[in-house]
């Protein structure tokens, strides 16, 4: 179904990106934990397309806005034609218009692998996944036992892990 369309000036649309252009690569929380962030995102080639055919909706994507200009999609776009390219505020922007909700719908449809998901019906019936969950290729079962020496002397838990082939891994319970 097609989104109703709304026309801002540039000056009204307002962007999460940060000033810099960039997010922070990590964080540091209060407690002193380091968050991941985002790698440095390349400009260069939004920059040019942009420059050489202008804002084209129709041939890439619309940016998409709630009613009030907040942009959901589309905030590296904004920022480039506000703070990097300088266009003027007046310059006429045409997006599409979203709820919170169809964004967080959409976000979701992107990002969740369906076969992976658990669905209820109208009548309460769950339907597990089709698509069994298992763990990383990568786990390294030496994470998993260092861990555990840490705390071997947990009363009443079992430290050995049974992997799927059936290999048991002790995990350092000392005698």
């Amino acid at each position: 179904m097609a989104k109703a369309k709304k026309t801002f000036k540039l000056s009204e649309l307002t962007c999460t990106v940060p000033d810099s252009g960039q997010y922070p690569e990590s964080e540091t929380g209060t407690d002193g934990t380091v968050y991941v962030g985002l790698p440095p995102y390349e400009y260069s080639g939004l920059k040019g397309s942009l420059e050489d055919k202008g804002y084209v909706p129709e041939e890439f994507d619309y940016i998409a806005a709630d009613v009030d200009g907040n942009v959901f999609y589309g905030g590296r776009r904004v920022w480039l034609m506000q703070k990097d390219m300088e266009l003027s505020g007046d310059t006429d922007i045409e997006v599409e218009v979203w709820t919170k909700q169809e964004f967080f719908d959409d976000m979701a449809s992107r990002i969740l692998d369906k076969e992976a998901m658990p669905t209820i019906e109208d009548d309460g019936m769950i339907t597990p996944p089709s698509q069994e969950l298992v763990s990383s290729p990568h786990w390294d079962p030496a994470v998993f036992i260092e861990e555990h020496k840490k705390n071997p002397d947990i009363p009443d838990y079992d430290y050995a892990y049974v992997c799927e082939d059936g290999t048991v891994i002790d995990a350092g319970k000392s005698d």
